[in-house]
């Protein structure tokens, strides 16, 4: 059975309307602007730039999809620094320095931020400083290991065409992956690419920041030896045309990893009913926009416009990120040896370990081990429950099972997401030694005994209560963008 991203969650679906309130805190240079739409408590946060302009407006300037103006009473914003300066703080000591273990720490910030080019400069350097450091050995090697050509072009999309037989979808291919899609050639955005290709380009920085993060940290893994294999629908009803052919719970997942054929398979996120109501309602104000010119409320219209056609572009391009992000990392993990593929399938594991490389829809490209603020709540509701707490009932899927509703579904995720966290940033050399024990369980039966699965966890890492004691003590220390916004007011 296909591995799911999480289902569908109605409560998630945002609400415009045609006028957007938000409070205004500060006027001049700042990083972060918050956005609550009206009715919910539904925040979104955009990283950018924002400055004052004098006359109650400030500018918002987004790194990929330009700039705004906002009237100084619709807009909160937030003076903190982003990830790309937290960066170069960290990476300037480095220069400083002149040490490797500098360099390497500045790499693993820009890597967690999802700063490819930036990271690559830091090996770079810490490789001109010491070639022969173990962690610089492992990067170069694994940087040499995914560099190695595939010539399975061919071979790959006769392969896909073979299980995915949908003859009037066009092949794509980038260095590690083999597209089958439908979206067109159109050129969109302000980098004037595909979808095709934007697709291609998010599932490549996928592949290369897992790899580095397992090298950086002292593991090396061994690349596939042919170009992944993944299907792009254009179009929402046709996913679920052909998604529920394979299997009729199909119909709740976002996109979905079968490691029986090995495809990944997706669909245009801006084609939901969420989405389609989105660029609806945006394009009604654009029209309002223009028949408002020359009127008193001209400017106030054109704010509110403008601002929803740019909420729209940010949740079309995040929701991709989050799905693609999370069902590349189970795809790459069940070809690389880390998770067990077709064998015993422990959900918890799986699940955790993809929305830990996940990137949360809110949040842009964020690099590996984002503090998602759902699953983040989603944990913290199961650890107050003192029947769904206990660590043996996520490590045993008890949890996964149990789920009645789409609400604890979404809370066993994200409880798997939080010792999944914990482990891999605490536990690092532990965790995939545990990984790669129960990729090696056998069953006649295809399952084993709960209190076994128990077993080889704590054989592992020891002592359950006090692991959860640690594991629960590291949560309280985990912080959003927006929270750590916050806290650089105080």
């Amino acid at each position: 059975m296909p591995l799911t991203q999480r289902p569908r969650n109605p409560s998630a679906i945002l609400a415009v309307s045609s006028v957007i309130f938000f409070s205004w805190i500060h006027c001049c240079s700042a990083d972060f602007i918050v956005y609550r739409l009206p009715g919910s408590d539904k925040t979104i946060l955009l990283e950018g730039k924002a400055k004052n302009l004098g006359q109650g407006v400030i500018e918002y300037t987004h790194p990929n999809l330009g700039s705004l103006a906002f009237s100084r009473d619709t807009a909160l914003v937030i003076k903190a620094p982003t990830r790309q300066e937290e960066f170069k703080k960290v990476f300037a000591k480095a220069r400083q320095s002149k040490e490797v273990s500098d360099y390497l720490t500045a790499a693993n910030l820009a890597l967690r931020h999802g700063l490819l080019p930036e990271f690559r400069e830091c090996c770079s350097e810490a490789y001109k400083l010491n070639p022969n450091d173990p962690t610089v050995v492992r990067l170069v090697e694994a940087r040499r290991r995914i560099k190695r050509p595939l010539t399975d072009q061919v071979s790959a999309a006769d392969a896909l065409r073979e299980i995915v037989k949908l003859p009037s979808m066009k092949i794509a291919l980038s260095d590690h992956y083999v597209l089958l899609h439908d979206t067109g050639d159109a050129k969109q955005g302000r980098r004037r690419k595909s979808r095709a290709e934007q697709r291609l380009e998010l599932l490549e920085m996928v592949y290369e920041s897992y790899f580095m993060k397992f090298a950086l940290d002292g593991v090396l893994l061994e690349p596939p030896q042919e170009r992944m294999k993944v299907v792009l629908f254009g179009e929402e009803r046709d996913y679920l045309r052909y998604s529920t052919q394979l299997d009729p719970k199909l119909r709740s997942a976002l996109g979905f990893w079968s490691p029986t054929d090995n495809v990944a398979v997706f669909f245009d996120q801006g084609t939901t009913d969420r989405m389609k109501v989105l660029e609806k309602r945006s394009k009604e104000l654009q029209q309002e926009k223009m028949r408002a010119r020359g009127t008193p409320l001209s400017k106030d219209i054109a704010h509110v416009a403008n601002t929803v056609e740019l909420l729209v572009k940010l949740t079309r391009e995040e929701d991709d990120i989050e799905v693609v992000s999370h069902e590349a990392t189970h795809q790459l993990a069940g070809n690389t040896g880390l998770m067990p593929r077709g064998k015993i399938a422990l959900r918890w594991a799986h699940e955790g370990f993809a929305t830990y490389f996940e990137t949360s829809s809110d949040a842009g490209w964020g690099g590996i081990g984002a503090v998602n603020e759902g699953r983040l709540k989603s944990y913290y509701r199961v650890s107050s429950d003192p029947n769904r707490a206990p660590i043996e009932l996520l490590i045993s899927d008890l949890l996964f099972d149990v789920a009645q509703d789409t609400r604890q579904v979404a809370d066993a995720y994200g409880q798997a997401w939080a010792l999944t966290h914990f482990l891999m940033e605490r536990h690092f050399q532990k965790t995939v030694q545990y990984y790669q024990k129960i990729s090696q369980l056998e069953s006649e039966s295809g399952s084993i005994p709960r209190r076994d699965l128990v077993k080889y966890f704590e054989e592992i890492f020891g002592d359950l209560k006090a692991l959860q004691v640690e594991w629960h003590e590291y949560m309280r220390s985990l912080k959003t963008d927006l929270e750590r916004a916050r806290d650089a007011m105080n």
